[in-house]
C-alpha cells in the first residue's frame, strides 16, 4: 500500500510535469505569435502613416490643379469678354469714322487744288 501511494505520487508528479511542459510550450508559441502580431501592427502603423502623408500630398496637388484650371477658365472668359467688347466698340466706332472720312474726301474732291488755278 505504501508502495502504491509512492507510485501514484510519482505518476501524478509526472503528469503535473508533463502538463507544465505543455503549458510552457504553449506559452512559447503564444509569445512567438504575439511578437508576430506586434510586428504586423507596427507595419500597419507605418503603412497608415505613409498612406496619410500620401493622401494629404495628393489632396494638395489636386487642389492646386483645380485652382490652376479655374484661373485658366477665368482668363479665357475675360479674354473672350475683352474681344467681344473690342469688337462691339470697333463696330460702333468704324461706321462713324467711315462717314467722317468719306465726308472729308468729298470736301477735298470739290475744293480746287492750289497749284492748278
Amino acid at each position: 500500500m505504501g508502495e502504491n501511494k509512492v507510485t501514484q505520487c510519482q505518476q501524478e508528479a509526472e503528469e503535473v510535469t508533463q502538463i507544465m511542459l505543455d503549458n510552457y510550450s504553449k506559452v512559447l508559441d503564444r509569445e512567438g505569435k504575439l511578437q508576430d502580431l506586434d510586428s504586423r501592427a507596427e507595419e500597419l502603423l507605418d503603412m497608415s502613416t505613409t498612406f496619410s502623408k500620401t493622401s494629404k500630398t495628393l489632396a494638395q496637388k489636386k487642389r492646386w490643379e483645380d485652382k490652376k484650371l479655374r484661373l485658366v477658365l477665368v482668363g479665357v472668359v475675360v479674354g473672350v469678354l475683352v474681344l467681344i467688347i473690342l469688337a462691339v466698340a470697333l463696330a460702333l466706332l468704324l461706321p462713324a469714322a467711315g462717314t467722317q472720312v468719306s465726308g472729308q474726301a468729298e470736301v477735298r474732291a470739290s475744293a480746287p487744288i492750289n497749284g492748278s488755278n
